[in-house]
C-alpha cells in the first residue's frame, strides 16, 4: 500500500492509496516532458492492425457484441475466466519470483547503452519482467522474460536526437543486450 499526498495553497493531506495511473496520449498532439514521461512504468504504442483477416474478424465480434452481449459474453467466458486466474496466480506468487544479480546487471547495462536518465527504469524493468516471470509460472526471472517487457519499459525513455544525427535504437540494443547475456 502506497501514500498520497494531495498539497494545495499550503494545505497537504496524506491518505493510504493503492492506484495505478494510465495516461493515454495523440502523440500528433505534441510531446510531453522526458520528467513526465520517466513517470509512466510501462508505455504501449497503440496502432491499427493492418492484417485483413485480423480486422474482418474485429469487426465479426463486434457485430456479435452489439447484437447481443450476453451471447459475446458466454462465447468468451472460458478464456476470459482462464486470463483472469493466471493473472489472480501471477499476483500471488510474484514475490515469490526471484530475481538474480545477472539479471539486474542486464536490465542495467540496457539502461546504459540506451543513455537512461536516473534509476527508475531500472527497477521498472526489474518489476515488469519479475511479473511477466510470475504470469509464465517460472520461479526466477530470466532473460526472455526482460527481453519481453524491455521495449515497454524503455521506448519512452529514450532521448530522441535532433536532427536525425542518430543515438541508441532501441530495438537493436534491446536484442544484441538480450542476445549477449
Amino acid at each position: 500500500m502506497g501514500v498520497n499526498t494531495v498539497e494545495r495553497e499550503g494545505v497537504s493531506v496524506s491518505h493510504p492509496s493503492r492506484f495505478i495511473l494510465v495516461g493515454t496520449m495523440n502523440p500528433e498532439e505534441g510531446e510531453l516532458r522526458p520528467q513526465l514521461l520517466d513517470r509512466f512504468g510501462l508505455c504501449v504504442d497503440v496502432e491499427g492492425i493492418r492484417d485483413l483477416d485480423q480486422r474482418v474478424a474485429i469487426v465479426e465480434k463486434r457485430a456479435v457484441w452489439e447484437d447481443d452481449p450476453n451471447l459475446f459474453y458466454q462465447q468468451h467466458a472460458e478464456s476470459e475466466q482462464s486470463v483472469r486466474g493466471q493473472i489472480a496466480e501471477a499476483i500471488a506468487t510474484v514475490p515469490e519470483v526471484t530475481l538474480p544479480r545477472e539479471i539486474l546487471r542486464l536490465i542495467a547495462q540496457i539502461s546504459i547503452a540506451l543513455e537512461v536518465d536516473g534509476h527508475r527504469s531500472d527497477l521498472v524493468c526489474a518489476r515488469a519482467a519479475q511479473a511477466k516471470a510470475a504470469y509464465d509460472s517460472a520461479d526466477e526471472v530470466g532473460i526472455d522474460h526482460v527481453g519481453d517487457v524491455a521495449e515497454m519499459v524503455f521506448a519512452h525513455r529514450v532521448h530522441s536526437v535532433p536532427f536525425g544525427k542518430g543515438g541508441p535504437n532501441l530495438g537493436e540494443v534491446i536484442s544484441r543486450m538480450v542476445g549477449q547475456a
